[in-house]
């Protein structure tokens, strides 16, 4: 049996990816998590370490989360419109992906992709991969897909939301097993 050598975690999700083939596979993804405006925890804790008062604080924090919904609508729609394949991710790590899509696509075939890892605030990364594989699960295809490029920022963001979502799995895990 083949053993494949991971440098990566995974884990299984259920995030919305739009997609568009493409030939080149070597080339930049048009859409990074650059290019959308993550909110800084750092620069909230800055605001606290500051002399302002706590009550424009919040009133900063609340328009700043009202700001990131109304770009999160506008950055969607423009995703929409230039991918317009849809699909949803299955299991995610930093090397590759599980998708479903109604779809039909070949092994070999490149792919350029957007990755919603979080709506609100707007949490995107992008990437172009090749679909290596597809899977029956259930009588329903499942393309597997290994990162053709991709950049550093965005692969860094897959890894966090992977590591995330591994915690979140034990903590629910830990409370099922706590007696109540």
């Amino acid at each position: 049996m083949k053993t494949q050598d991971r440098k990566y975690s995974r884990v299984n999700t259920r995030i919305k990816a739009y997609m568009r083939r493409t030939v080149f596979d070597d080339s930049l993804p048009l859409f990074s998590s650059t290019l959308v405006g993550d909110t800084d925890d750092h620069a909230v804790k800055n605001l606290y370490g500051s002399h302002l008062p706590r009550e424009l604080i919040n009133f900063l924090q609340q328009m700043d989360e009202k700001v990131n919904m109304i770009l999160s609508l506008i950055n969607r729609e423009t995703i929409q419109a230039d991918f317009p394949l849809q699909g949803e991710v299955l299991e995610i790590s930093g090397a590759g992906l599980k998708f479903t899509s109604q779809e039909d696509f070949e092994e070999g075939e490149s792919m350029e992709m957007v990755l919603l890892l979080s709506q609100v605030p707007l949490r995107i990364v992008g990437m172009v991969g090749r679909i290596h594989r597809c899977e029956k699960v259930k009588g329903v295809p499942v393309w597997a897909v290994q990162y053709a490029s991709i950049r550093d920022v965005d692969r860094e963001k897959i890894v966090q939301f992977v590591f995330q979502e591994q915690r979140e799995h034990i903590r629910g895990r830990k409370n099922e097993d706590e007696p109540g």
